[in-house]
């Protein structure tokens, strides 16, 4: 006899619940469990995905609109969390999860593209979604959890009612992930200018891009360098300079003082070799 609704919606709940017993790791654990898994620890390995599986839910949650159920949404997700754990470059200095969260979604936009129903819908929607999954990314790197339509709707700049509408609409339009037609590999998304491309995060998408990064980084001094490298892997944390100051042992002021240097001399750097576009706004407003 099929199970009712509730019976499932019962089960799906229990499942969830389970997924997201484990404890979230700290910095220090992420380190130790990645070089572990990458030198060929299973447990390492098994832990480290199991640690993040509520952010696959998280994301995933934010996708529903019952084209896909949840859990297939979820299960596409972990694929991507697997492919982070695979290539995640512990050197860099990012926390996993702000890494894994661009795989994570990438896996379930692609899904959504195979299952879902596709429509063509104009240049600025596409882009306007694009600069929601940036905000998105940012706020969880910053803040560890997911941010509320409000602040969202505020941060992009639209009126919280008509951003719900994008967002339950949003697994029915063209994804940016998929390919044009005859554009030979090209994607929708990379066809449609962007002048806002200035999260942390943004530089994950490519590793060819990263490579320029860190070549940009070496031409900084050895504390300027750590200093960038610190403020991206803490995700702009409120608490970065304190933290800098005692690693460094240095005074705040002094951190600020490296932190504005470091970041003009990688806006110089990164126009002399036509990289601006792809180096981060570390949101400075209060400098």
């Amino acid at each position: 006899m099929p199970k009712s609704r509730q019976e499932s919606s019962g089960e799906m709940s229990s499942y969830l619940g389970h997924l997201t017993r484990a404890p979230l790791l700290s910095y220090e654990e992420e380190v130790t469990l990645a070089r572990a898994s990458q030198a060929g620890d299973e447990e390492a390995r098994k832990r480290l995905i199991e640690s993040n599986m509520r952010l696959v839910i998280n994301i995933a949650r934010t996708y529903m609109n019952g084209a896909v159920p949840l859990e297939d949404l979820i299960q596409e997700g972990a694929l991507g969390l697997m492919r982070a754990v695979e290539r995640f470059d512990i050197d860099r200095g990012f926390r996993f999860s702000t890494y894994a969260t661009h795989w994570i979604r990438q896996a379930i936009l692609r899904a959504l593209d195979n299952k879902g129903k596709t429509i063509r819908v104009p240049a600025h929607v596409q882009q306007m979604l694009r600069r929601i999954e940036r905000e998105r990314d940012q706020y969880l790197a910053q803040m560890g959890h997911e941010i509320t339509p409000e602040l969202l709707a505020e941060r992009v700049g639209m009126d919280v009612e008509k951003l719900r509408t994008l967002l339950s609409n949003q697994t029915e339009l063209l994804s940016l992930d998929a390919r044009t037609k005859g554009g030979e590999g090209i994607t929708l998304g990379a066809t449609i200018p962007d002048e806002e491309i200035n999260s942390p995060e943004y530089l994950l998408l490519s590793e060819e891009l990263w490579a320029q990064f860190e070549e940009c980084l070496n031409e900084l001094t050895e504390r300027e360098a750590e200093v960038i490298r610190m403020r991206m892997s803490t995700g702009n944390s409120v608490h970065f300079r304190e933290e800098m100051a005692r690693h460094l042992r240095l005074s705040q002021e002094r951190v600020r003082q490296l932190e504005i240097t470091a970041i003009q001399k990688l806006r110089m750097i990164a126009r002399q070799r036509r990289l601006a576009e792809f180096l981060p706004d570390t949101g400075l407003q209060s400098l």
